[in-house]
């Protein structure tokens, strides 16, 4: 994997969005901006891969400007270009029957689940909402909130006793804090799927091997690109197989060590615009190891 200052052209730039591009608001900084619009013009593309559903995923795309390839819903689906017709580069849904006892489980358990498919949302389960969604946190993040609310809303979003007839390619599940949510984790991972975040009020619940540096490996076949070709930007667990397969993945600052391992370089926290220090500092290296964002 080349380091900064190898002299290797890059021409890709994969970004993820929460922790790494936006921040606890919700909002993406000037700065931020600034550093991925003169990386643009130099001729990068500019891509999110994200956990987020594709709805979502279009529209942190359009805000960012990054009009490339799509990796949404932690690499289950990948889209050449940001586009409802655009073609797609991975599909990679929940078996059907896997996905029953998943939802089975977190029922069973007194909580809930949202099934993540193509075009929307289901929330089933004796809880109503997932304990992130409190007044608490609306109060805190109201922009974030605000954002959130508003594609849901233009999602095809519907709460139902039983999954949707259409593929589910990710679940969001919870359960009562204390011994059912720790159950809940440990059933799940019995279960051929991949869990791809830490443990925390909500599971993320994946195919397995699914993840983002599969979905990239689609992209670049499609593009033409090398792996070397690549800077990639993460700061969760989620993340880590992409820093891996980039050749040149950057951690943000504060990320688990896990994801700092598995990275070429670190940068600062996304609260003090990491990923815009990071990109300035490559697209500015001097001297005869100088790199270049631009395509060749």
């Amino acid at each position: 994997m080349p380091e900064a200052g190898s002299g290797h052209h890059f021409r890709l730039v994969a970004l993820d969005l929460d922790g790494t591009v936006l921040r606890g608001s919700g909002a993406v900084s000037r700065t931020t901006r600034r550093a991925l619009g003169e990386a643009r013009r130099r001729g990068v593309i500019l891509m999110v891969a994200t956990g987020r559903a594709p709805l979502g995923a279009r529209q942190f795309s359009a805000l960012l400007g990054a009009d490339g390839p799509l990796i949404c819903l932690d690499g289950a689906l990948a889209f050449a270009g940001t586009g409802r017709g655009a073609r797609t580069l991975c599909d990679r849904p929940i078996e059907p029957r896997v996905a029953a006892a998943v939802a089975d489980l977190a029922c069973g358990l007194g909580g809930g689940w949202i099934a993540l498919t193509r075009e929307g949302r289901v929330h089933g389960g004796p809880s109503r909402r997932p304990p992130q969604a409190s007044l608490g946190r609306v109060l805190r993040q109201p922009l974030r909130s605000w954002r959130f609310y508003r594609t849901v809303r233009r999602e095809r979003a519907w709460r139902s006793d039983r999954l949707p007839d259409e593929p589910v390619y990710k679940f969001l599940l919870w359960a009562p804090e204390g011994a059912p949510r720790h159950e809940l984790l440990a059933r799940v991972r019995r279960l051929p799927v991949r869990v791809p975040s830490g443990p925390g009020s909500t599971i993320e619940v994946v195919a397995p091997g699914v993840h983002k540096g599969l979905a990239l490996e689609a992209v670049i076949g499609h593009l033409g690109l090398s792996a070397a070709d690549v800077v990639a930007f993460g700061d969760g667990l989620n993340d880590i197989e992409m820093l891996a397969f980039a050749g040149h993945g950057v951690a943000m600052g504060g990320a688990p060590p896990e994801v700092r391992a598995a990275a070429a370089a670190e940068t600062e926290s996304v609260d003090r615009d990491g990923v815009a220090r990071e990109l300035w500092r490559l697209m500015h290296a001097g001297g005869a190891g100088r790199i270049s964002l631009g395509r060749r």
